[in-house]
Order: structure tokens, then C-alpha cells, then sequence
């Protein structure tokens, strides 16, 4: 009897065959039409079990000699030749919208040209860095010396984390790296080449190591970023963000080519007083607004820089602006989405120069309803910088001298149109949250001294206003004409999150009808109830519950209306130095664009995810720079603010600095503390303390970690660690063992028969 072997051939078969030679195995694997595994090579070559081992001793020798290669399958493959499905990684997207790629694993042969089709039926919007499952055939094109593939996308894979960042610290067994991710829990061993300067307290970019350290966690440092002395927080987040920050040749050389227009085909406005209005640490200056009275209302014009006349849809230009998607804002720095040569050259509506610009020229009655308007390019000339304070002082200060030496009539006439336009906002009911923007205040040096909270003041809802005004005119005149729009689409609330909303509101005594079709005039009237029926702490909540019900804005080619805002159509028009969505609404309306809808919905979807990033970058550089202002204060005692209430602590904004840090429940005094997240209350089960949002509580700052953005606060019931408060008040030294306190253990308590479990947070034992 015979047993079949994993190949079903029986064991008793005739005498075995001798193993082919190498040039027989290279023959028979070039005529396969397929990669063959060791398998058919035995079965091809009448092989037995036990000669398996040898021939993958010949087959890797093959290999050893660079004739041929294993693919991850196992199958053996021409050294040159990669598999038919492999991840790839984008390297650069051309002008077409093609995309060139290279093997995910660096093993395979990354000289080979990968261009990834786009796909009609399945488009997918993909960035340089983004991954993708593809599969391959070989081009036409190729050649002994170049192998070329055309690959089609299978899916998109999950973005992987490769690149590390933080900062450098040193052990007794080498270096570490304190990992910049604020939910990073362990360090991470760190391999430096010797030819680097690297010291502890620098901040670096590493590659993680495949296969190496436990759970991964050894990196190999790329580069130095900064250092702690000297921190870059914006540098930081430009890597840790993949943020574009550098001009290729050809897109320099095609900024410096552009030169200003002649009137020829534009109208020419140089005579009317356009002004602009912009912060006093403002570089670019990309609108101008006019405003005259009219018997029946307002005329108001709104000039933007023509960035359609200088970036050509298609050119280098264009390719790096769409990548970028929009200018990105850091605390020390901005990273334009064009080379300085137009944001800050010509596309910058510099006073007293000429500018090509295009012109909403727009009327509007009394009440703010707008009554006409026409879109066309014009030839303008700024007549003044202003910032917003001088407008602020001009309008709040009859007696003070008009800024700039302008005549103050022009201030007074915007301010008019502005008084209009709010009647016209009321009406349509758009949601007025007044949110506080958090600025990183720097010296001379570059270097972090503060914090200011600044909150929208009449001159910059003037600009709002106007700025509104002329995007719905796009939005009308696009829509009006059937033409492609990029609309800025802002969806009504998830009914989901009002819950919370309207158990807030059962809460607090004001009535919140959830069932019905919520308007943003509601959120308004529910606002202005809390505001005078609430104290500052419950009011602060109320606010940042009705933020958290609305929806995230985005960029769309259909037309969902805009529901903060309150309107039915509304496209952005008004800044095309910094966002290319009203680049793309420029070229739109000149009818100088050549894209179909589907790559404009491809585009669309691209940068509203470059929009999203672009503010985790600017938010992760403020809270860095905001703790490296406390990271001396370590032990110090500090009155601070408490802001919101979660499962885990309670975050306190410190009232000294404006910086956010989190108190935990591990560092409260010892107790079982109950934890209502919606009324924004955490209390001791037994100790009576009670914490709320808006409370004023003494807090010790335990540690800071400026490269994660954290601050660690405990609870202060007996001093800081030198007896001082960061104001120089004298207190007692806390207690023994206060730093690192047990949690108490509940005592066991006697189930009663039928009673209703109660839910409790409690701190770990």
C-alpha cells in the first residue's frame, strides 16, 4: 500500500530523478507563463519529497547570484520582476493626475517606473505618501535597462506610521526617544549613527525598525529637528504633519516669471479707495473692500488678487498648490501654499502698487439684502494697509485721527454696509458663537514669552461680513450660469449628539425641545438664555456643547447649503493666495477651467483632508509652545479654570498662562469619585469635594513634557514642592507620600436583595 505524499504521489514511485542544473531551472522558470512555486518545480521536474531540500539550496544559490529572486508568496520571480499585486507607496502625482509609485518593501526593486492609472468607474483622491494594495502588469515601454508597470488600485491601505518624532533623552543603557505623540505610552530605543550630532534634549525624526525591539520599538534617527533649548515647535509639526515646505526649481522659476497685467480686457478701479484690512502680523494681502451709500442702500466691493492669471491650471504651479491645498498657519511661521514670489509678491494687494485683481462689485439695501451684483476682472491699486486695531479705534474713538491719513469717511461707509449686513445675519438666524483664539506671543529672538486670548472685535466682523457677501455672489453666479462649483458645505447637526445637548439643558433648567428641526436661530435663543440665566462656568459649557453638536465643514461639488452660516449656497472666493478651492472657484468663473466633475470631486475630498491637517498642525504647535512656557514652573502651586470634565479628569486652563493641563483622577485626593460628563461634575464619594466646569481650584503642576504638549496637574490641598506658589504666596509642604497616593479601597458593602446597581468612575487600584 501506498501513502500519498502532500503532492498526492505516492511514497513507492520509481527511482528518483537527478536534480536539474541551474541553466535548466532558468529555462524552464522563463517559459512559464507564471511565477512557479518549489511545489510545481518538483512536480515539473518529477522530483520526490526528499529532493525538495536540495533544490531550494540550488534555487537560492540561483538567487544568491542575483539571477532570480522569492516573491512573498514564495514564488520565485526574475530578479527585476515584481509581483502582480504589491502595496505601493505614491511618490508624486503628475500633471495628468496620473500617479508615480514606488514597492512599500524597500527588498523589491524600487528603480522600476510604477504609474498608477486612475481608475473612471472608482476614483480615488491619493497625496504623496499614501498607500495603496495595486495590481501590476508590465508596460510596453519597458526595457532590459528600465522596467516600467502600469498598476490599477485595489484599495487604498491604512496610512502606517513609519516616522517617529520627540525628543532625545538619555538613559543608563544609551538613548531614548520621548515620543511627540501625546498618546504614546513607552519609549523608544534609538539607534544613532556615529557620523551625527545628536544629544540628549534634541528633537529628531526616526524610522521605525521592522522586526526590532520589543513590540517594534527601536528607530534608527533620520535627522535633527531641534532642541529643547532652542525648541521649533513649528518645524516640528511641519515633519510630524508631512506638511510640503519646499519649492521644486520649476515652480520657483514659474513664480518668478509672472508680471503684472496690463489694463488691456480689465476694468480699471486704481481710482477707487479700496482699503485692505488685515491683522498687524498679516504678510499677505489677498482682498480690498470699498463701500459707498446709495439712495436705497449700499454699494460694497470686495477686489481679490487674480491668482487665476499667474497660476495656469495644469502647471507646475498649479500641481504643487493643489498638493498643498491651502496655506498652513503655525504659531512662528506660515507655509504657503505659493512661493513668496506671488503670496507675498504679486498676488499681495500692497498699498499704492498695482494689482490684477477680480472684482465683486455688489448692492444691498438697507436691511443687508443683496439687490445685484457682477464678477469681473479689474486692475485695482490698495490705497491703504490697515490693521484691524487702527479700524477698531477709528470706529469706537470719534476723536481719533483716521489711520493711514485716509479719509475717515471710508472707514464710516464700511461700517454702515457692516450695520446692514448684521441685519440681514440676524435674520437669516447664522449661529453666533464668539470663540476665543488662543496666539503664541514670541521676542525679538523667535522665542515663546506668552499666550493672549483675542476674541472677534467689530472691525474683523466687518471684514467677515463683506468677505460672506461676495462668496455668495460666486456661489449665485456659478450656480446661475450651471457651471462647476466647489461648494463650502456645512451639514446640520448629527441628531445623535444633540442628546447630550438636551440633557445639558433638562440639567440646567432651560428648555430644549430635541425633537424638533433645529435651526441655528435656536442654538442662538438657547445661547442667549444661558447667558443670562447661567454663571460664567455652566454658560462656558453650554457653549462648548452646542460647538460639539455641529458638523465639520468640508469642500463638495453638490450643494448641501451651509448650515452655520445659515445659507443656501455659499462657495469660498475670497482668499486664492491661501486655499485652492477658491482657486478653483476663480478659474470657474472666468470660465478658464478645463477639469470635469469627477477630478474636481477627487480634488474636492483632497483638500478638505490638507484643510484638516493643517489645523492638527497648528493646534498640536500652540499646546507645545503653550506647555514650554510652564516647563519651568515644575512643583509650583497654581490657580487655574476648570473647562471641561471627562471619564478620566478634568482639564484646567491655568490662569496665569492660558495653558491647558490635565488633572487626573489618579492625582485627586483618595476616593470613589462619581463622573457626570454632560453637567460637567466630578465628586468624591466621601471626601465631599466637589469639581465643576467653570470652578476656580488650586492645582500643582506635577510635570511637563513640552514635545507631547502635556501638562500633568494634581490636586493642591498642602503646597508645592518648594512651599511656593508661582506668586510667591507661602504654603505649607505637602504631606508625606502626598505625590504618589494610594487610591483607597471602597470597604465591602452588603448587596441589598432587589437594589439597582449604581454606575460609578472610580480610580484604579
Amino acid at each position: 500500500m501506498t501513502d500519498p505524499d502532500d503532492d498526492g504521489q505516492p511514497l513507492s514511485s520509481p527511482e528518483a530523478r537527478p536534480l536539474p542544473n541551474d541553466d535548466e531551472l532558468i529555462n524552464f522558470i522563463n517559459e512559464h507563463d507564471h511565477a512557479p512555486t518549489v511545489k510545481e518545480l518538483a512536480r515539473a521536474f518529477g522530483l520526490k519529497p526528499h529532493q525538495r531540500a536540495p533544490l531550494r539550496k540550488q534555487l537560492k544559490s540561483i538567487i544568491n547570484k542575483g539571477q532570480y529572486r522569492t516573491a512573498q508568496n514564495r514564488n520565485m520571480l526574475p530578479a527585476q520582476e515584481l509581483p502582480a499585486v504589491l502595496p505601493l507607496k505614491i511618490t508624486r502625482v503628475t500633471a495628468d493626475g496620473e500617479y508615480l509609485a514606488t514597492p512599500v518593501d524597500n527588498n523589491l526593486n524600487s528603480n522600476a517606473m510604477i504609474m498608477i492609472k486612475p481608475d473612471r468607474r472608482k476614483p480615488v483622491a491619493l497625496t504623496t505618501g499614501d498607500e495603496v494594495l495595486a495590481r501590476l502588469a508590465p508596460s510596453r515601454s519597458s526595457s532590459k535597462d528600465k522596467q516600467r508597470y502600469e498598476a490599477r488600485v485595489i484599495r487604498v491601505l491604512p496610512r502606517t506610521k513609519r516616522q517617529v518624532f520627540g525628543e532625545v533623552i538619555q538613559t543608563s543603557k544609551g538613548y531614548m526617544l520621548e515620543n511627540a505623540d501625546r498618546n504614546a505610552r513607552h519609549g523608544i530605543d534609538l539607534i544613532i549613527n556615529a557620523d551625527m550630532d545628536i544629544a540628549a534634549g534634541d528633537f529628531v525624526e526616526a524610522e521605525l525598525q521592522q522586526g526590532r525591539g520589543y513590540l517594534n520599538r527601536t528607530a534608527q534617527v533620520i535627522r535633527r529637528i531641534g532642541s529643547r533649548d532652542n525648541p521649533n515647535f513649528s518645524a516640528l509639526a511641519i515633519a510630524e504633519f508631512e506638511l510640503p515646505h519646499h519649492f521644486d526649481e520649476d515652480v520657483l522659476a514659474e513664480a518668478k516669471k509672472a508680471k503684472i497685467p496690463t489694463p488691456k480686457g480689465r476694468t480699471d478701479i486704481r481710482d477707487i479707495p479700496l482699503i485692505t484690512i488685515d491683522g498687524a502680523d498679516a504678510r499677505d494681502f489677498d482682498d480690498a473692500v470699498y463701500a459707498e451709500p446709495l439712495a436705497d442702500g449700499w454699494r460694497v466691493m470686495v477686489a481679490i488678487a487674480d491668482v487665476a492669471h499667474y497660476v495656469a491650471e495644469g502647471s507646475a504651479l498649479d500641481r504643487e498648490a493643489q498638493l498643498r491645498g491651502n496655506s498652513v498657519y503655525l504659531p512662528d511661521m506660515v507655509v504657503p501654499m505659493l512661493p513668496e514670489d506671488l503670496s507675498n509678491g504679486l498676488c499681495s494687494l500692497r498699498p499704492h502698487e498695482d494689482r490684477a485683481c477680480v472684482v465683486a462689485d455688489m448692492t444691498i439695501d438697507e436691511n443687508g439684502h443683496k439687490t445685484g451684483h457682477r464678477i469681473y476682472r479689474g486692475l485695482m491699486r490698495s490705497h491703504a494697509r490697515l490693521t484691524y486695531d487702527e479700524v477698531e479705534l477709528a470706529l469706537n474713538d470719534a476723536n481719533a485721527p483716521a489711520p493711514q491719513g485716509i479719509d475717515k469717511a471710508l472707514i464710516q461707509h464700511l461700517y454702515g454696509a457692516y450695520l446692514s449686513l448684521s441685519k440681514e445675519r440676524a435674520e437669516r438666524g447664522a449661529l453666533e458663537l464668539n470663540l476665543a483664539e488662543k496666539r503664541i506671543a514670541f521676542d525679538d529672538q523667535g522665542k515663546a514669552i506668552g499666550i493672549t486670548k483675542r476674541y472677534q472685535n467689530t472691525s474683523q466682523k466687518l471684514i467677515e461680513e463683506m468677505m460672506i457677501l461676495a462668496n455668495v455672489a460666486a456661489a449665485e453666479t456659478l450656480e446661475g450660469a450651471s457651471a462647476l462649483c466647489v461648494y463650502r458645505a456645512h451639514e446640520p447637526p448629527d441628531p445623535a449628539r444633540i442628546d447630550s445637548l438636551y440633557d445639558l439643558c433638562r440639567a440646567m433648567g432651560l428648555s430644549f425641545a430635541k425633537g424638533q428641526v433645529i435651526r441655528p436661530a435656536d442654538f442662538n435663543k438657547l445661547l442667549y438664555r444661558g447667558k443670562t440665566a447661567l454663571g460664567d462656568g455652566d454658560n462656558q459649557l453650554l457653549n462648548e456643547t452646542v460647538l460639539r453638536c455641529q458638523s465639520q465643514a468640508n469642500y463638495r461639488i453638490t450643494n448641501p447649503g451651509h448650515y452655520g452660516l445659515g445659507l443656501i449656497r455659499y462657495a469660498h472666493f475670497t482668499s486664492p493666495i491661501r486655499r485652492y478651492s477658491d482657486l478653483m472657484v476663480h478659474r470657474s468663473l472666468l470660465k478658464e477651467s478645463r477639469i470635469d466633475a469627477e477630478k474636481a470631486a477627487e480634488t474636492c475630498q483632497h483638500i478638505s483632508e490638507t484643510e484638516r491637517r493643517a489645523a492638527n498642525a497648528e493646534r498640536r504647535s500652540v499646546d507645545r509652545y503653550a506647555a514650554s512656557l510652564i516647563a519651568h514652573e515644575t512643583g509650583h502651586i497654581m490657580t487655574g479654570k476648570v473647562i471641561s470634565i471627562t471619564g478620566f479628569g478634568a482639564f484646567i486652563e491655568l490662569s496665569d498662562h492660558s495653558t491647558e493641563g490635565l488633572l487626573p483622577l489618579a492625582q485627586m485626593p483618595p476616593d470613589y469619585y462619581h463622573i457626570d460628563t454632560t453637567l460637567g461634575v466630578m465628586r468624591g464619594d466621601r471626601n465631599g469635594i466637589e469639581v465643576k466646569t467653570g470652578d476656580q481650584i488650586d492645582v500643582m503642576i506635577m510635570s511637563v513634557t513640552p514635545v507631547k504638549g502635556s501638562v500633568l496637574l494634581s490636586w493642591a490641598d498642602g503646597g508645592g514642592l518648594d512651599g511656593q506658589t508661582s506668586n510667591g504666596q507661602n504654603r505649607s509642604k505637602p504631606a508625606k507620600g502626598q505625590l504618589s497616593r494610594r487610591r483607597m479601597k471602597k470597604p465591602p458593602r452588603k448587596k441589598k436583595s432587589g437594589a439597582k446597581k449604581l454606575g460609578k468612575q472610580r480610580q484604579k487600584p
